[in-house]
């Protein structure tokens, strides 16, 4: 590899033969120094001007540079203008050649899945309807969600980095800069590792699920110890957040309100306002969840969510389509930080767009919305394709073709998205006085040929591979599609007999 800050043999060392979840704190400590390593200093009195290129700052009044310009001043942007306006104090000078420069694009929901087995089939022999469709089969899903909780726990470190770096790197590479893990199938200290190797933010999780529901048994079924869940969120609070790279942050998430015990939410509701960090979870996602959580609580999935005081301007709900009326104003009320993935539904047979409208009667309501890939076991799009699916998806079932124009489907992506990981006076739009972190895309081809408008053709016709270059915090870790840290061969490889290690052991739910 090009570089890694931390050698496979020592987080071998680290994480033990038994690939044990928790750390001791002598290993506590050991993964503190080595985290230091990873935090080398940076030239911040370098000044770089990049110029000639089409911005789209994604700001409140959604401002405009067809021939911009744009100086970065160590992490920071300094100032940004049109062309000729340009100042002439600077150490170093980038020619953007004409490309869209866009804030780095932030996906808020997110789950680390690629240790899972693919059995894909060429010819959609594999299909078969899942357990999100129709409605939602909340006890199958139920059981997923609460072992997918358990998966990080049959990974060593090693195996955990080796998966989380070719993952997030899929991410990176199509003009990601920052995640927010909504829980995953990977250890919390192998993720935010390797964000920090890849050079790429994180909002870094534990999910907690400790019971699931099942058909006509009127009490939950406990699946997980709720104060061992709790104790690892006080852990990945207390060594991830505000961490001294300034790349990762905490974000404990539940799987949902069917998933967690009273218990559960009690003690998610007490962190989070102990440590003042955002928090998130799936929030009536499903038709079908709602009959399901009333039967077994006494109260619809929002309803236990408020009377825990978990809705919050700190909460990050996914997929909230299906609020009743009185609901949805109480979310509204209260800040939630509302998200979707909307190229992600039409995989799973959701209808969390057309079927109640909820979300984009959000967007039209002025609620900062933000989209998102959610997960997968492989690469299923970055957030030009979540763009795709918020500006078309929503016009379509609004009936309307300005209910989700191309600058509101930017912004969901990134200054809404910045706002929902608690991050929004740092990133998510170009402005001075943020962090530089941009994304520059390719619109040198037919496409953009006869376009008056590049960032709708970049939405509408582009790809994840359209993304040439991307910088977080001033930093180049992305130049001509190529990671400047990394050989992506040799990620790749570390990936693939990483998971032909763990796929062993990790097993499937009950």
């Amino acid at each position: 590899m090009v570089c890694s800050c931390l050698s496979t043999q020592r987080f071998a060392a680290l994480a033990g033969a038994s690939g044990s979840a928790a750390f001791g704190s002598a290993q506590v400590g050991e993964l503190e120094s080595l985290k230091a390593v990873c935090n080398k200093p940076q030239n911040n009195a370098l000044r770089t001007l990049i110029d000639n290129v089409f911005i789209y700052t994604a700001d409140t009044r959604d401002t405009v540079y067809p021939k911009g310009w744009l100086l970065v001043h160590g992490k920071h942007i300094e100032a940004l203008g049109e062309d000729g306006e340009q100042p002439g104090n600077f150490d170093q000078r980038i020619d953007g050649q004409g490309k869209l420069m866009l804030p780095g694009l932030i996906n808020p929901h997110w789950h680390e899945s690629f240790v899972a087995p693919n059995a894909e089939s060429p010819d959609d022999t594999h299909l078969e309807a899942t357990a999100y469709s129709n409605g939602g089969d909340i006890q199958a899903l139920g059981s997923m969600f609460g072992f997918i909780s358990t998966v990080g726990d049959k990974l060593t470190l090693e195996e955990g980095l080796a998966i989380a770096r070719w993952s997030m790197w899929t991410q990176l590479r199509s003009g990601t800069t920052a995640l927010g893990d909504v829980g995953s199938a990977n250890k919390a200290d192998a993720m935010a590792l390797a964000a920090i190797d890849l050079g790429m933010r994180l909002r870094v999780s534990r999910w907690g699920s400790d019971i699931m529901l099942e058909a006509h048994k009127s009490t939950p079924t406990i699946i997980a110890d709720t104060e061992l869940q709790t104790a690892d969120w006080l852990s990945l609070i207390e060594t991830w957040d505000n961490h001294s790279s300034g790349l990762v942050g905490a974000m404990p998430s539940v799987m949902g309100a069917f998933g967690s015990s009273d218990k559960q939410l009690e003690a998610l509701a007490s962190i989070a306002q102990q440590y003042q960090v955002p928090y998130a979870t799936h929030l009536a996602p499903l038709k079908n969840e709602r009959a399901e959580v009333e039967r077994v609580f006494g109260r619809s999935p929002i309803a236990r969510f408020d009377a825990m005081g978990l809705l919050t301007d700190k909460l990050l709900a996914v997929h909230t389509a299906y609020a009743s009326e009185d609901e949805y104003q109480r979310l509204i009320e209260t800040g939630v930080n509302i998200c979707h993935s909307p190229a992600h539904y039409g995989m799973l047979g959701e209808a969390t767009i057309s079927e109640t409208g909820q979300i984009g009667r959000f967007l039209k309501d002025g609620v900062w919305v933000s989209s998102s890939t959610d997960g997968d076991i492989s690469f299923i799009g970055g957030m030009c394709e979540a763009m795709r699916g918020a500006h078309l998806g929503h016009n379509e079932a609004q009936n309307c073709n300005t209910a989700c124009p191309p600058t509101l489907a930017l912004k969901t992506a990134s200054l809404y998205a910045a706002k929902a990981l608690g991050w929004e006076q740092q990133i998510g739009s170009i402005e001075v006085g943020k962090q530089a972190d941009l994304v520059l895309v390719n619109n040198d081809d037919y496409r953009y040929k006869l376009s008056g408008h590049p960032l709708r053709t970049f939405i509408v016709t582009g790809s994840s591979l359209d993304v040439d270059s991307v910088m977080v915090a001033g930093d180049l870790v992305v130049k001509a599609g190529r990671s400047t840290r990394f050989d992506e061969h040799e990620l790749f490889e570390d990936y693939l007999k990483a998971v032909a290690s763990a796929r062993k052991r990790i097993g499937g739910p009950a």
